[in-house]
């Protein structure tokens, strides 16, 4: 019987501390309307847009702080809600079957293109019209200044002398990415 309740304990404790750990999805309510578009994960963008014939989308985004960006925010500040809005993707939005708060930490593709539930299949995304009307997001600077913002809170940058300013046409250099071609 001891043994059991610390079994039961153990397992109490370790899902309390996963939920401070890990950012919280929203799931519908009874009654309310279910969100047509939910967020999926990386590893759904991963298969079509790696490798030479993609335009190394997917490998360009693994070298870059987008990626990093949960852990750049070190244990500390991991379960600080402010921190994961900006640094995990789709935080307190649906998410798709499957997906967990886990498989969606960093910025991922859907926090600037937005949630691909429906626009992730082939059929969709060979057709930018039909991409856009199933969630797609075209990025644009605004996107990008609701988490580079000028007024950071101080722990966003401590360590340096001042909040990091943004540039957004230089920060779209380091990140602009296309899908070649078909020739």
């Amino acid at each position: 019987m001891r043994k059991l309740s610390f079994l039961v304990l153990t397992a109490a404790l370790a899902v309390f501390v996963g939920a401070l750990v890990l950012p919280s999805f929203s799931v519908a309510e009874e009654g309310e309307e279910e969100a047509k578009f939910k967020f999926v994960g990386e590893a759904k963008c991963k298969f079509c847009h790696q490798g030479e014939k993609n335009g190394k989308i997917y490998e360009q985004w693994q070298a870059s702080d987008h990626a990093k960006a949960f852990e750049s925010l070190g244990e500390a500040h991991q379960g600080d809600e402010a921190c994961l809005k900006c640094h995990t993707t789709g935080f307190g939005e649906p998410m798709a079957a499957g997906a967990t708060a886990k498989k969606l930490q960093g910025v991922q593709c859907e926090a600037c293109h937005g949630p691909g539930s429906e626009y992730k299949a082939m059929k969709v995304m060979k057709s930018h019209e039909l991409s856009l009307e199933n969630g797609l997001v075209v990025p644009d600077e605004e996107l990008c200044k609701s988490c580079h913002v000028a007024e950071l809170p101080q722990e966003c940058w401590a360590g340096a002398d001042a909040s990091p300013s943004f540039d957004y046409a230089e920060a779209y250099k380091a990140i602009e990415h296309h899908v070649p071609e078909e020739k």
